[in-house]
Parts: C-alpha cells; sequence; structure tokens
C-alpha cells in the first residue's frame, strides 16, 4: 500500500476541552498558525457521549462508543459491543510504535490506565500535572522516535472548565498555556519535514447547557476544532462537520496501514500531498 508524501510518523496532540470560539477570543496565536499553515476545520464533532473517556477510547480504537463501550467518563476495560483492533496494535502489526504522554494520575487510578494503554498496545507515560509538564517529558521521545505514532494530552482546558466554568478567566489561561505548549510541540517536530504529520484537535467542547460541563447534545459540547499539519498537508478547509472518529483513519492512510473495517471513520485524504485512491479501500 502506498502512503501520502514520505510519511512516518504522526504526531498527535489531544487538546482537551478547548472550544473553537476560545481560539480567536483569546488570542491562541500558535494554534491559528497550525490551522491556517495547514488543513482544518473549526466545526469538527465529536462522538457521543462528548466525554473525555469516550472520546480517547474512540481516537485509540477507531470505533465509535457503541462498539468500544464506554459510554461515560469512567475509565475501565469495557464490555465492546463488537470486534475491535486497537490502532497502537493495528500499528505494531506493521512495526511501528505508538508512545502516549499524559498528566500523572492519582494512585488510586493508575493501575487501571497502565493496563488501558497495555490493553491497546500503547507505551504510556503519565508524568507531569499540565501540558507544560507533558511536553517537557515527551521532548526526548520526539526528538527520537521517527516512525509510528506519538500522542500527547493536554488536560490543562478541561480542569480548569470544570472547576471555573468554560470561558472563564481561568479557562482562557489554561487554553493559553495548551497553545503554548502545542507551540513548543511544533518547534520540537517542525512543519516543514515531510517525514512528520502533526494533527490537533480538541477531545469534547464544553460550557454549552451547563457552564461547568460538556456531556449534552449543545454545539458548543459536541463542536470541535480540527488541525492537520506539516508538509504533507495541503492547505485549506477540511469539510464542515469532520469528525473525531475519521483521525484514526487518516493516521492509518498517512502510515500505509490498511484501515480495519471496524472503523467508521474516513480518511482524510484531500488534506494530504499524493494521497492515492488505494488508501481508502
Amino acid at each position: 500500500m502506498t502512503r501520502p508524501a514520505a510519511v512516518r510518523r504522526v504526531i498527535l496532540v489531544v487538546l482537551d476541552g478547548l472550544r473553537p470560539d476560545a481560539i480567536p477570543r483569546f488570542g491562541l496565536e500558535r494554534i491559528t498558525q497550525l490551522a491556517h499553515s495547514g488543513a482544518s476545520t473549526m466545526l469538527g464533532r465529536t462522538v457521543s457521549p462528548s466525554v473525555t473517556a469516550c472520546a480517547m477510547a474512540s481516537l485509540l480504537t477507531g470505533a465509535d462508543p457503541a462498539r468500544h463501550g464506554l459510554q461515560s467518563d469512567q475509565f475501565h476495560i469495557p464490555r465492546p459491543g463488537g470486534a475491535l483492533h486497537p490502532l497502537p496494535r493495528v500499528l505494531a502489526g506493521h512495526g511501528l510504535p505508538t508512545t502516549a504522554f499524559l498528566a500523572r494520575l492519582p494512585l488510586l487510578f493508575a493501575p487501571i490506565a497502565t493496563r488501558i494503554a497495555a490493553h491497546v498496545g500503547a507505551k504510556a507515560r503519565f508524568a507531569g500535572r499540565d501540558a507544560a509538564d507533558i511536553v517537557t517529558v515527551a521532548r526526548p521521545t520526539l526528538g527520537a522516535q521517527r516512525r509510528g505514532l506519538v500522542l500527547l494530552h493536554f488536560p490543562d482546558a478541561d480542569r480548569v472548565g470544570h472547576a471555573a466554568g468554560w470561558m472563564s478567566d481561568a479557562y482562557a489561561d489554561a487554553a493559553r498555556a495548551m497553545d503554548q505548549a502545542l507551540g513548543r510541540v511544533v518547534d520540537a517536530v517542525g512543519l516543514d519535514d515531510p517525514e512528520t504529520l502533526l494533527i490537533a484537535l480538541a477531545d469534547h467542547g464544553g460550557g454549552g447547557q451547563r457552564a461547568d460541563h460538556h456531556d449534552s447534545d449543545h454545539p458548543l459540547d459536541r463542536t470541535i476544532p480540527i488541525m492537520l499539519g506539516g508538509a504533507a498537508v495541503r492547505r485549506g478547509e477540511l469539510a464542515a462537520g469532520t469528525s473525531l472518529l475519521d483521525v484514526p483513519a487518516t493516521i492509518c492512510a498517512a502510515l500505509g496501514v490498511p484501515r480495519p473495517e471496524s472503523y467508521p471513520g474516513t480518511p482524510l485524504l484531500g488534506a494530504l500531498h499524493q494521497a492515492h485512491d488505494a488508501l481508502a479501500a
């Protein structure tokens, strides 16, 4: 199978709880630069329920919540509603590693989080409190891992949104901190590297029906930014309605790995240079 350009690795950054309208309102310059220099939409869709556990499970399995079995914000190993093909295991089958960096968890939750990571086939590190800490821990891997998938999860905006409300002053500070951390990732990997595809997106919005939550069908809870950057990316708008579920399908396509039948998402081939019809099969 061929793949777009010469992509050998994907850097996936999850901006937890970042509403699209926060980007211009709070002057998130590095996110704006990424959106304008690559392919992006501010009208992306997340999964239902619109909570972190469900969205992260969908990113890591390529499946919607009804299939992967996580239907709430409680992390656990669920009973799936059909065959699952976790993305890290799919990539590993083609000799491609997956490394994930997430914030440090309370001791009570650390064992189950480690089990979940092992269950999907990812090497996970839980270190630091916020986006700045996570990038610091991830920097050596961003430089050394030249193949496969590197995932970074930034919790700042979601954490503060629950505590102080979406679009509050504290939320603005947290969003700016994630923006600066994403800028450090961009500086570390470079957008002129044809072998690296950078994907940044939120897992959900927030403040729709409740100022301090995001689990509803309100557009402010379900609408997310999705951005692709790098030398392999064509500059332009992604179609409105582009879904979080399209991201794991796109990762497979970019790395030249066949997409499992359990992935309902559509590879964003139009955003990638030298994309081939065979990748959609």
